[in-house]
């Protein structure tokens, strides 16, 4: 917000709470910006908007891959604009056909996913690529972490020590944007967690379901 009004983007952001000491909502809010003459603006509208005005990612190349987990693909790498990282999207058979898509959201995680290390669920994302090809359809998007001490500030978080660079706010826009870009639009999150994806709706996405990733092994 701060950019598109052409100020240093930086500001502070705080919560309103009610009365009882809850956390105030977008009804109260509202109640509370007609009593003190402010305007409201939702994320969905922030999103909506920076669909219209920014790209946040480009296609670099796609290929077909053949792997153990779910046989045939079809890999687009998508590169990350504002940060320089390479994002990858594994598509299986026709998600055009307007049929809500299963869909696997994945940070990709180089001691689990690849190292096996049992502490950081090294099966979740191999399940889920079996789990799309017994469907028959589906995507799966790895999003890869841009800072460039992700991983030994990963082992020390692991080991209890301080990290050298801060853990900064991860946007999660550069997923829903690949998923545009695939002409994804309802999807079946394949998750173990709950998730309430706050402002999915700017983006034009629709969770219809949430279905857990059944373990292989």
């Amino acid at each position: 917000i701060a950019r598109l009004a052409g100020m240093i983007p930086a500001g502070v952001i705080c919560e309103i709470m009610n009365d009882d000491g809850t956390m105030a909502r977008l009804p109260d809010l509202v109640e509370f910006a007609k009593e003190h003459d402010l305007k409201v603006g939702t994320i969905a509208d922030l999103i909506a908007y920076r669909r219209r005005h920014d790209s946040l990612i480009e296609r670099e190349i796609e290929a077909d891959v053949s792997s153990k987990y779910g046989k045939d693909w079809r890999m687009i790498v998508f590169s990350n604009k504002p940060e320089y990282a390479e994002h990858v999207a594994l598509i299986k058979g026709d998600i055009g056909t307007g049929e809500p898509v299963l869909v696997r959201m994945h940070a990709l995680n180089l001691l689990g996913d690849v190292l096996g290390d049992v502490d950081e669920q090294p099966d979740v994302l191999h399940d889920a690529m079996h789990q799309i090809d017994e469907e028959g359809r589906g995507v799966v998007v790895m999003i890869r972490e841009p800072r460039p001490m992700a991983l030994s500030d990963r082992l020390r978080r692991k080991l209890g020590e301080p990290v050298k660079t801060p853990h900064e706010l991860r946007d999660y826009g550069i997923g829903a944007q690949i998923l545009l870009d695939l002409g994804v639009k309802d999807m079946v999150l394949l998750s173990n967690t709950e998730r309430n994806i706050v402002g999915l709706e700017g983006y034009g996405l629709a969770v219809t379901e949430t279905r857990p990733i059944k373990a292989e092994r």
